[in-house]
């Protein structure tokens, strides 16, 4: 079984090459937040990634890992991140100047 540094690392690298499955990217956000012409944002937000595309990345990395999404912050910003246990997982805090990767214990700048 891959490990979740493995599985995160895959999953960023698919966002950065935009190599992410449209249609189930769009059908796990709309379930997460239901949004009009969900295949459109879905693909306008890809252009932008990282930025703006925090809880995409998350409801994606959920369906590949479990886990709880958190609408948190990161620094004084509102962002979403994923919480396996007491780990945090995320794959976008570089938007805010932050790791391209984090996996580790929920601490600042992270805060639920």
């Amino acid at each position: 079984m891959d490990n979740i540094l493995d599985i995160v690392e895959r999953t960023r690298t698919d966002f950065d090459q935009k190599n992410v499955n449209i249609r189930d990217l769009s059908r796990l956000y709309q379930a997460f937040n239901p949004v009009p012409n969900i295949d459109m944002f879905v693909l306008e937000a890809l252009k932008m990634f990282p930025e703006l595309n925090c809880g995409l990345a998350t409801v994606y990395l959920q369906s590949k890992l479990g886990g709880e999404i958190i609408k948190g912050k990161y620094q004084e910003r509102y962002h979403t991140f994923l919480m396996l246990g007491d780990q945090i997982v995320d794959i976008t805090a570089d938007q805010y100047g932050g790791p391209r990767i984090y996996v580790g214990p929920l601490q600042a700048p992270w805060s639920r």
